[in-house]
């Protein structure tokens, strides 16, 4: 999937992406976009193991200073994920 996206919430972000795609990497841009709290983690989380699942890697970039602490700090450790 190219291009931009405008998303509201963290269940249109799961949505936002087709996983049968035919590829071995996906690289998820998140410049310009901010990572609010736990639920968009415990999301971001959700994408890169349902693509992880599929045998295709998932990288986020482009995530500011803030929410790439928040993501650092959280990444891993929620459950009950989308």
């Amino acid at each position: 999937m190219t291009g931009e996206l405008f998303l509201a919430s963290t269940n249109e972000l799961m949505h936002a992406f087709d996983y049968t795609d035919a590829v071995s990497k996906v690289v998820i841009d998140l410049s310009g976009a901010h990572v609010w709290h736990s639920s968009a983690v415990a999301t971001l989380d959700a994408v890169t193991a349902k693509f992880a699942s599929r045998g295709v890697e998932a990288e986020i970039i482009g995530l500011n200073p803030r929410s790439e602490q928040l993501h650092t700090k959280l990444s891993g450790q929620l459950t009950g994920s989308h």
